[in-house]
């Protein structure tokens, strides 16, 4: 455990070198926060029932803004996508790490230090924006504690959905497509690109069959009160179900692929 955490704590502190990346994101994801509050706020201007009250739907953007980095799915990593790609993966076997750890692990920091580098200027300015655009508190203080609880099990689970993702890569010659793909298909099944709520029924199942909400749409709903605290609470054990059933099936995956790994070149 010391050895990964030590790699974690690596990891971590080469991403919080990049500040201008961090600085550059922080105003893309403000103006794409905007961008869709201006959408939105187009639709609510008509005198129809829509799914969410409009202060919910203010502060679940300005959330998906603020921990964008946290909670996206498209985490690929260029270094592991290039070491399976150029077969360089076959030094990361040698050592006496479990290379599903290491990977997972590594992953998890980058995400962590871009997170952290982005998402306090976003909330502090999101407090103070004109009232009817600004970020609510939580509806309560229970609300906001099971928010940070399924955060942060959201997390764990969009770099164990990703560890898949890897494995598949294994059989493909490029990374490019296979992230591609799975980026919008999950983005959109989790709630970012349309808040769930605003999805035909049908989608409304399919998204709830799924993973991927359960990062997304789960605790931004849960900080806003747009699910019962009651619901949040089972949700997290749905999390903690979904994640064992995926970390144990990617490291399975990953040993397996291990024994049929063929690596071409000098």
């Amino acid at each position: 455990m010391k050895t990964y955490l030590s790699f974690f704590k690596l990891r971590f502190n080469i991403a919080l070198q990049y500040k201008f990346a961090a600085i550059a994101g922080i105003l893309t994801q403000f103006f794409w926060g905007a961008m869709r509050l201006m959408i939105y706020d187009a639709y609510y201007q008509i005198d129809i029932e829509l799914p969410m009250q409009w202060t919910a739907l203010v502060s679940y953007i300005w959330l998906g803004q603020a921990f964008l980095m946290l909670t996206r799915f498209n985490c690929a990593d260029t270094d592991i996508s290039e070491s399976i790609i150029t077969g360089n993966v076959a030094y990361e076997y040698t050592r006496p790490l479990s290379i599903y750890a290491m990977w997972y692990t590594k992953i998890m920091a980058n995400k962590t230090a871009s997170a952290l580098l982005r998402f306090l200027p976003i909330i502090l300015v999101a407090i103070i924006l004109p009232s009817g655009y600004k970020l609510a508190a939580p509806v309560s203080f229970l609300a906001f504690i099971l928010f940070i609880l399924t955060l942060t099990l959201g997390t764990f689970l969009t770099v164990g959905i990703a560890m898949l993702i890897y494995v598949i890569m294994f059989y493909t010659t490029s990374s490019k497509g296979v992230f591609n793909v799975y980026a919008v298909i999950s983005e959109f099944l989790a709630g970012r690109i349309i808040p769930i709520p605003f999805m035909p029924v049908f989608l409304q199942k399919i998204c709830y069959l799924l993973p991927f909400r359960l990062a997304v749409d789960l605790p931004y709903r849960l900080y806003v009160g747009e699910i019962p605290v009651i619901e949040g609470i089972q949700s997290i054990g749905i999390q903690i179900i979904w994640l064992a059933i995926i970390i144990f099936f990617g490291s399975y995956l990953i040993s397996k692929t291990s024994k049929k790994l063929v690596v071409q070149g000098g």
